[in-house]
């Protein structure tokens, strides 16, 4: 199998790549030739779908957990924390709104709520309820929170929220107390309320096999989400699965590369969280502000998380232009 064809077939997207043609590029190695000429296809093909604009999301986290899930990559699991542990502080609402505020005004193209299995539905809603308030309709809401049912669907619609975030992971069942089918099942729920999904194939490892990942690929494909992508696995000092060790940047951008291939759709692929991965075809990112799985710092704005100025610059100097605007195709 001739992985440049494989490359040129998904470059020209006149139709899909076959199941052993998309797992030939994720099992391309990231210092061999073929994996450069990936990656300029993946930048090619994203910058053709996206007319040549990224877009910077922003994520808002309300609470740090403990949560029951015990997913065990996530720094808010019961499982990566002292049970003797004070109850971290949730996010107030003033809080919540000026963080709101100052992202709308700083021209994120989408702003987050996130929220832990464990934290109340009904002061979700009411966060977003209010967050729309604030700022208007102008910019979409988005929600990354616990599983759904339909109704619970429907109330996040007619909170204000205008699509939904949620990932069936690698390794879930096994790794997370969360069954696929759940996972799932919260992504029609939202489907039949009118919520666009967006995800990512995460938090991947040096241990997932090109198998694993594509099978997951498959399934969000099927979905038609407006974004999606592939995310490494980040360590986190005392996080279970930390000690498998995470992706090398051009491992993952040979991933984003991939994807960017397979999928023949998405305006935006994530995550561009290097200079190297915006060059390979991933044209998303988000700037994160209080609570962060990815983190143990209590705002994650003085740790990991980004601000919109630093992943503006990022694009920038990878030579893409950013959306002015809000992201086209959430609900509303």
């Amino acid at each position: 199998m001739n992985i440049m064809d494989i490359i040129e077939k998904g470059l020209a997207a006149k139709e899909p790549l076959l199941e052993a043609e998309a797992l030939a590029l994720l099992q391309v190695q990231p210092d061999s030739r073929e994996a450069f000429y990936l990656r300029w296809a993946g930048l090619c093909k994203s910058r053709a779908l996206s007319g040549g604009k990224a877009e910077i999301h922003a994520q808002i986290g309300l609470d740090s957990g403990p949560c029951p899930k015990v997913c065990q990559f996530c720094a808010f699991a019961s499982v990566n924390n002292d049970p003797n542990a004070p109850k971290k502080p949730e996010a107030s609402l003033e809080e919540v709104l000026a963080y709101a505020e100052g992202y709308a005004e700083a021209g994120a193209n989408a702003i987050l709520l996130l929220s832990t299995e464990a934290y109340d539905f009904d002061t979700f809603l009411e966060m977003g309820v209010r967050v729309r308030e604030r700022i208007g309709f102008g910019t979409p809401l988005l929600a990354n929170t616990g599983d759904l049912t339909p109704a619970k669907a429907e109330a996040l619609r007619n909170a204000g929220f205008a699509g939904l975030y949620h990932a069936l992971r690698l390794g879930e069942g096994e790794v997370t107390d969360i069954r696929q089918e759940t996972r799932l099942s919260t992504m029609e729920a939202a489907r039949m309320a009118g919520l666009p999904l967006s995800t990512c194939l995460e938090p991947i490892g040096p241990e997932h096999s090109a198998e694993a990942i594509y099978a997951i690929a498959a399934q969000m494909l099927a979905l038609k989400p407006i974004t999606a992508g592939v995310g490494r696995r980040v360590a986190v000092p005392g996080v279970e699965a930390s000690r498998n060790g995470v992706l090398s940047q051009p491992q993952n951008a040979v991933y984003a590369a991939a994807y960017r291939l397979i999928d023949h759709r998405s305006r935006l692929t994530a995550s561009a969280h290097s200079e190297l991965m915006a060059n390979s075809g991933a044209n998303i990112a988000w700037s994160e502000v209080g609570s962060n799985p990815r983190d143990r710092e209590s705002k994650t704005e003085s740790g990991k998380g980004r601000s919109i100025e630093f992943i503006r610059n990022l694009f920038t100097e990878a030579g893409w232009e950013l959306l002015s605007g809000p992201s086209p195709g959430w609900a509303g």
